[in-house]
Order: C-alpha cells, then sequence, then structure tokens
C-alpha cells in the first residue's frame, strides 16, 4: 500500500483530541444525592459498568472516525493485478511520446509503423476511465512544445491520435522524457505511466549518450512506470541522399555548374545501377546510375546548366524505397541577372582596359550582365554606393578621408571591392588610411620605372580558387612546383607586399610577393592586384589572362545579399540579407512555405515567441519561426523576392537501425530510472493484460469515508442511547 498525499498523514495526530477529551472529562466530579446507600451500591454494580463499556466504545469511535478521515485525504492505494482486476478504480496520469519522424513511414509484416504506433495508442486510451488525465506529446514538437492541460475528453483524444502524420521533423528523445518528467511532478494520481511508442532507432538517442553530463540524478519519483512500445525490425532496405553541395562559386545563366552529391545505403544489401537524377525548375538536367555497397557510400558529380537568372530551384532525387522523405535533397543557385559596377579611376584613359574587359560579355542581342558607372575619385563622394553590388577603384587619386569611410562601410555591409593601385601611385599618407580602414597590410615599396626590376613574373597561382575553377587549369607535373598554362606578363612596375595572415594570395610573383590576393572585411569581399591596369605598369591588360580574370572578380564579389541559405526542418533560423533596397527594408514581410503557405512578419514586431525583423548595420537581420517543410521557403516583401531557402530533412533519420540494450541502459541511468521500472511491449495483443497487470489495483480513499460515514452515525446513536440512560440512572437514584 501507498498514499498519495502522505503529507496528510500528519494529520493522525488529530486522533489524540478525542482521549485527551475522555481523560478530561473522567476528572470532572459530579455530586449526586442519594436517599440511602442500598440505591448507590446497586448502581454500581448494573449501570456504572455499562456506562464505562460504552464511553470506551466512544472513544474508540470517535479516534477511529478522526483516523479514517486523514486517511481518506492522504489517499491509500493498493497495488496488484487480483486488486486492479477487481477494483480498478485508482486514477492514472498518463503520458503518450510519439515518434513522427519520417523513419516512421517504413512497413514490416504489420504494416506502415506510424499506423502501428496510433493502433497502439488507441488500444491504451481503451484502458481510462473517468478521473485518469493524459497527455500527449508528438517529437516534432519538441522542445517547443506548447503543452495544454492535461485531457480527460477520450473521444477527442482518440480524433487527435488518428489524425497523426508523418513529420519532416526530427527531435531527440531526451527533451520528450524531461518534459514528462515536469508534467507527471505536478500529478496526485496512483498511476504514474510513461509510453514511448517509436521504432528505437539509435539516433533518436545519440545526443544524450554523446553528452559530457553523465549525472543520473532520477527526474521521476518510484511510482512512475515507464513503457516502450518497440515498433518495427529496424531492417528497411533505404537509400538516403546524405548531402548535395553546388561547388561552383561563380554562377552564370547558360554557363555549367557543378554540383555535388553524397549517396548512403542504410541496408545490407548491395544496390545495383541506383538511379540519381538532378532537377532545375522542376524539369530533369542529369541523370546518372551508382552502385551501392552494403552500409555503404557513394559520390557524383553532375553538371547542369541553369537556363534563367534568379533564384533557381533545383533538387537531387532518388528512385522509390521504403522510406519516401529522405529521396530528394533540395538546392538553390542564385544567378546574377544584372551586377551593378562602380568604376572609379582618375581618368577614362586608366580604366579603358578594365571597361573594355567587363563590356566583353555583352551579347549581340544588347543583353549585359553589368550595369557600369564610370566616375571619377573627386565624384565619389557623390556616388549612391546602395544602387551598387561592386566598386572597382584605382586608388589614391582624389580620394579623402570621408571617401575612404563610405568604401570601408560599403564592403563591410557586404558589398564588393576589386582594388588597383592608380598609374601615378605613391605611397602616401591617403594610401595607408584606405589599406588600414580596409584592414588589408600596408604595401612595403613600390618598384620598377625608376628602381629597375629584373624580370618579374607569375610564380605560382591557386587553381582551386573559384576564380581559376572551369577556365584555367594547372598542367599534370611531378614538378615540385606548378606549371602555369597561362602567358605570364611582363611586370615593369609592382607593388612589393604581403597578403597578410588572414588573407590569401591567389597569385605570387617570383620574388615572393603578392601580386593578387582575397581579402575579407565584414561579409564583403576584396580582390586586390598589384599592378595598375595601364601599360606603363604591365602587359597584363593586353594577356588573355586579364579578361576573364577581370570579369570573374566583379562576379566574384557581386554576391552580398544573394546568399543561398540551407537549413534543416526544425531550425529556426535567422537569415543575415544585405544590400536590400532602402524601399524594401520596412514594412510587412511574407514567408511563403513549400505548401504554398504565408506567414506575415513584421519589421516592428517585438513579440519574442512570434517572428521578429531587426536592422543590424546595412543589412536586414530576420529571425523566422520552426521550418517544419522541406522544401522551398521564399521571403518576399511587396512581392519583391529577397531570398530562397532550402530546407531539408535532418540525414541522421534515414539511418533506421535500432539502439542496442546496452546503450539503452546507459540513455535511462542518465535519469536516473531504473531498468525495474521499464517494460517493453513487444507484442500489440498484450498491451493491454500487461499495463493493466501493473497498474495499482484500488485507492481506499472512498472505502475510508464510507467507513467513516458509518462510524459517525453509530457514535450518534450509542451517544444517543448512553445519554438517555444517564438521564434514567439519575432519576432512579433521586427518586430511591
Amino acid at each position: 500500500m501507498t498514499f498519495l498525499n502522505p503529507l496528510v498523514l500528519f494529520g493522525t495526530l488529530a486522533a489524540a483530541i478525542p482521549v485527551i477529551l475522555h481523560l478530561l472529562n473522567l476528572r470532572k466530579l459530579r455530586t449526586i444525592e442519594f436517599s440511602t446507600l442500598r440505591f448507590l451500591k446497586e448502581l454500581q454494580q448494573t449501570k456504572i459498568r455499562k456506562l464505562k463499556i460504552r464511553q470506551l466504545l466512544l472513544l474508540i469511535i470517535r479516534t477511529l472516525l478522526v483516523l479514517l478521515l486523514v486517511l481518506a485525504f492522504a489517499r491509500p492505494a493498493f497495488r496488484g493485478a487480483l486488486l486492479g482486476t477487481i477494483g480498478g478504480n485508482a486514477h492514472s496520469s498518463v503520458v503518450f511520446i510519439v515518434d513522427d519522424s519520417f523513419s516512421m513511414s517504413a512497413s514490416d509484416e504489420r504494416g506502415e509503423l506510424l499506423k502501428q504506433s496510433k493502433d497502439n495508442i488507441l488500444k491504451l486510451i481503451d484502458l481510462l476511465t473517468e478521473g485518469d488525465e493524459v497527455f500527449l506529446l508528438k517529437l516534432s514538437d519538441l522542445p517547443d512544445a506548447t503543452i495544454s492541460p492535461a485531457t480527460h475528453d477520450f473521444r477527442s483524444l482518440r480524433k487527435i491520435v488518428s489524425d497523426i502524420s508523418i513529420s519532416s521533423v526530427t527531435r531527440q528523445l531526451n527533451d520528450a522524457i524531461r518534459l514528462s518528467s515536469k508534467l507527471l511532478s505536478e500529478s496526485r494520481n496512483a498511476n504514474k505511466e510513461v509510453y514511448v511508442i517509436s521504432d528505437m532507432q539509435q539516433t533518436l538517442f545519440t545526443e544524450m549518450l554523446a553528452s559530457q553530463n553523465q549525472s543520473s540524478q532520477s527526474l521521476f519519483d518510484a511510482n512512475v512506470k515507464f513503457f516502450l512500445v518497440n515498433l518495427g525490425t529496424g531492417g528497411s532496405a533505404n537509400v538516403a541522399i546524405d548531402s548535395v553541395e553546388v561547388k561552383t562559386t561563380l554562377v552564370e545563366k547558360d554557363k555549367p555548374v557543378n554540383v555535388f552529391t553524397s549517396i548512403r545505403n542504410f541496408s545490407g544489401n548491395v544496390q545495383q545501377n541506383y538511379v540519381v537524377s538532378v532537377f532545375l525548375e522542376g524539369v530533369r538536367v542529369a541523370q546518372n546510375s551508382v552502385r551501392l555497397d552494403p552500409w555503404g557510400s557513394a559520390t557524383l558529380d553532375f553538371s547542369i546548366t541553369p537556363k534563367k537568372s534568379g533564384f533557381v530551384k533545383g533538387y537531387v532525387e532518388l528512385e522509390t524505397d521504403a522510406v519516401e522523405q529522405d529521396n530528394r535533397r533540395y538546392f538553390t543557385i542564385h544567378v546574377p541577372e544584372k551586377i551593378s559596377v562602380a568604376v572609379v579611376s582618375n581618368s577614362q584613359n586608366e580604366s579603358r582596359f578594365t571597361m573594355l574587359a567587363l563590356r566583353s560579355g555583352d551579347n549581340q542581342e544588347g543583353h549585359a550582365l553589368f550595369d557600369i558607372k564610370q566616375t571619377t575619385a573627386k565624384d565619389f563622394q557623390f556616388l549612391d554606393l546602395n544602387k551598387f553590388d561592386v566598386l572597382v577603384v584605382s586608388f589614391p587619386d582624389g580620394l579623402t578621408l570621408s571617401s575612404v569611410d563610405k568604401i570601408k562601410n560599403f564592403v563591410s555591409g557586404g558589398g564588393g571591392l576589386v582594388l588597383f593601385p592608380s598609374s601615378n601611385y605613391k605611397k602616401d599618407e591617403m594610401s595607408k588610411a584606405l589599406l588600414s580602414a580596409l584592414s588589408i597590410p600596408q604595401v612595403e615599396r613600390v618598384v620598377g620605372n625608376e628602381q629597375a626590376i629584373s624580370s618579374l613574373s607569375f610564380k605560382e597561382i591557386d587553381y582551386d580558387h573559384p576564380l581559376f575553377a572551369t577556365v584555367f587549369e594547372k598542367n599534370q607535373t611531378t614538378s615540385t612546383q606548378n606549371k602555369l598554362n597561362v602567358e605570364s606578363p611582363s611586370i615593369l612596375k609592382t607593388l612589393v607586399r604581403t597578403a597578410g595572415k588572414e588573407a590569401h594570395t591567389i597569385i605570387s610573383l617570383s620574388d615572393g610577393s603578392a601580386f593578387f590576393s582575397e581579402h575579407q572585411l565584414g561579409s564583403g569581399k576584396i580582390l586586390f592586384y598589384s599592378a595598375a591596369p595601364t601599360l606603363s605598369w604591365s602587359d597584363f591588360p593586353v594577356k588573355g589572362i586579364f579578361v576573364p580574370l577581370m570579369y570573374r572578380s566583379v562576379v566574384y564579389t557581386s554576391s552580398r545579399g544573394k546568399t543561398q541559405y540551407t537549413f534543416t526542418t526544425g531550425d529556426e533560423p535567422v537569415v543575415n540579407l544585405q544590400n536590400v533596397p532602402i524601399a524594401l527594408m520596412s514594412g510587412t514581410f511574407k514567408l511563403i512555405s513549400p505548401d504554398g503557405m504565408e506567414e506575415l512578419v513584421s519589421q516592428s514586431s517585438e513579440n519574442t515567441k512570434q517572428t521578429s525583423t531587426q536592422r543590424q548595420g546595412s543589412g536586414l537581420s530576420i529571425g523566422l519561426k520552426k521550418m517544419t517543410q522541406s522544401g522551398f521557403y521564399q521571403l518576399n516583401n511587396q512581392n519583391e523576392l529577397l531570398t530562397m531557402i532550402a530546407v531539408n530533412t535532418n540525414k541522421n533519420e534515414s539511418d533506421g537501425r535500432k539502439i542496442e540494450s546496452d546503450e539503452l541502459a546507459k540513455f535511462w541511468k542518465q535519469f536516473g530510472i531504473e531498468l525495474t521500472a521499464i517494460t517493453t511491449l513487444d507484442k500489440p495483443e498484450d498491451v493491454q493484460t500487461t499495463v493493466t497487470q501493473s497498474r495499482f489495483g484500488v485507492e481506499l480513499w472512498k472505502h475510508c469515508l464510507a467507513l467513516a460515514l458509518m462510524l459517525a452515525l453509530l457514535e450518534m446513536f450509542i451517544a444517543r442511547d448512553s445519554r438517555k440512560e444517564m438521564q434514567q440512572m439519575f432519576a432512579a437514584a433521586q427518586q430511591g
């Protein structure tokens, strides 16, 4: 037997009250006048004995009455299969933890795992009676599930259970266990039960098992029972896309883009000629097949060509298998439609070769990727940089300190900068100020012309850099140095400098100095050339490498605000947008989910629980709610597309292998749960019998109240009879 409200047992001290009152009554002496001693002797022998017995009986009844009332409020209960079958009136607090992740869409000989899960829950609901309470926790709702008060409406509960569907969101079990502890700690029912209905795949427990916190402090009291409804065999033949990555950094319309994908086989069978396809805007653009060893993986590279500008939707897709949700993985490509470029130099002649290179991409139809504005350094202060994506600057002629700050803010906010020295460059305070503002190491010296230089040329080129991908290639040779297949220009004059520890040298010269380097400032990119784009410094502008390198330099640095976001279902991401037009940085934002549902996001919202939008610096930071669907989300403002977001399922969910028993024991131990409190329900037909036998059979508070009522009536009857008899005794004594 156990007591559900044990603190009330302190009330048993009140049972001493009738005893104390009885003892106090014995000390009170009452004078009774008798006519003769003969009547006193008769009373002693007959009446007084009866009175003492009745008083003792009343004492016992009153004491038991107090004890029974206290016990009723303490709620005693008996456990046992027999009592559970006969009585069955002990109330229960039940938590159903339902695994609704997409691995539950697999099937075995009993059918789909999620359907089996719902059938088992409905059987368990049949065991509930009036007064029981139920909490239903779906893993996909965690960890921020809003829990309503426990339901007592089992008809509605059945409808909710029947409507449970597969979710793309994957969550670990530990959050549900902690929440169950909180819910049951507030219950006062005799039976406290937690049901975990899942395929018990190992990845469901990974986070907790990998945790360094090995504390085994118990979250549950000893009366809580755990039931594991273990579904499936874990042997479904499943092949999944592990990852997709767009390798090409510089993306242009009608130019090939390299897409890398990894495929994994989560089964013990060899998969021959497994078909993998790539789609752009819903159209298949590439296909290949792969062989997968048991529990093995393989990689594929696809070359695809986007036929439109702007954000392009793409996905890699597999054949149909046991689990459909991991057979497709989404990605986005941003193909620039127009790049606004400001070319800043001392004169048009100084930027002549730069302009020719940038206009080389214009086609016969008049379409041009670059929208170019040419200006001088003196007029730079009047230029609205919010209208441009990239600056091509020859410095320091005509630049002022305010212009330096303007360039710094532009780049740190995500703008691109292609930097050249001017043709009459001098190492002065203004050039130092610009490089310092851009966090670029200072120029050591300028060599050439007055200081003769001996045949400087290209020494090494980083052909792995995105600027050279698919355009220039490195000769395969056994030499320790890279053999160039591009002709090195003759360097007549150059800046002697190093790129610095936080930068990357793309082309180095034969004297070891940096000719072409990449730098980062804030969210913007900087490409720094050491020679002016004029023939007085080198013949670089007339070499074959100049035009494609100049063209791709502008495309490469123009990516601000065009990030291809990829998230996992269940994430609550923050997207940071740069170079958003001022007209689109205020008002109401709209997030369109893959199923077409629209969610309004207000910039002025201060509700931390809802989506909030906040301007940061020159960009825009937007926090989104949980993304529950896989596919493409669109963020719009005033019907203008700001960004496209690809959301994919958690790749760990594809591995359906079950957790080993020793690992499962470690999991429960970290919550302080004894294995004796856990019952595994492997056979659906035995679920109801096993649960019924484990429960407390009867709560005795109703019985205690009934007995107390009976004793109260008996006390009233005996007390009244006792008073009547005493009155008769006194009357007889006085008459005698």
